[in-house]
């Protein structure tokens, strides 16, 4: 017999035993048809009945998608993607006010900030500037001088105007030299008188800041 099964698909084999379908006469396999439980061609009277199909009413739909119909999901369900919020950390206690300072006493000022480049220092914003320029003499962070210094040169290299060059007055120091040396020390006396009155009348040095 030749042909095909239609529910395995394979030919009938030579001598092989075929079974006709009641129904509709369509031949098939002995073990086919038992499997299927029936005819396979769609229609028969003879094919497998089908299950019963589920029917579902409008408001089974909307108990099925109000919230509270649906269960909760678990902490190991699928569902529950979402992890729980770890709680805020409390927060920092505000820090406490420094103490008011005594009556009477100034609090110091900030330290200078100083540049990477030459390291220059400059006046710190605390003191009063005029027109962005701050007065040598009111500033601490500038080295001062000292008036002993400036006596001891005075008295024993005033000639050589050495007090006015230690104190900054180069253009005085020059003079005080060339009238030394041009006149062949004949006019240092005079240098050096000059000198002695300087190191009685003088306080500061060329930047306006006081001897110490």
């Amino acid at each position: 017999m030749s042909g095909t099964c239609p529910y395995c698909r394979a030919e009938f084999e030579p001598g092989e035993e075929a079974v006709s379908c009641p129904g509709c006469g369509t031949f098939h396999h002995s073990d086919c048809l038992a499997e299927n439980g029936g005819c396979t061609v769609f229609g028969c009277s003879n094919a497998p009945v089908e299950e019963a199909k589920i029917s579902v009413s409008p408001g089974d739909l909307t108990a099925a998608g109000h919230p509270a119909a649906q269960p909760a999901p678990s902490a190991h369900s699928v569902l529950n993607l979402r992890t729980p919020a770890a709680p805020a950390p409390p927060p920092a206690p505000a820090a406490a006010p420094p103490p008011p300072m005594p009556e009477g006493v100034v609090p110091p000022p900030p330290p200078p900030a100083r540049f990477a480049g030459g390291g220059y220092t400059p006046y710190p914003p605390a003191y009063p500037t005029f027109g962005g320029y701050m007065p040598p003499a009111a500033s601490p962070y500038l080295p001062r001088k000292s008036r002993v210094v400036f006596v001891l040169l005075a008295i024993f290299l005033g000639a050589f105007g050495g007090h006015n060059f230690y104190a900054g007055y180069t253009t005085k120091a020059i003079i005080q030299l060339c009238v030394s040396l041009l006149t062949c020390f004949a006019g240092s006396i005079v240098s050096w008188i000059w000198a002695i009155v300087e190191a009685c009348v003088v306080n500061e040095d060329n930047d306006g800041i006081a001897f110490v």
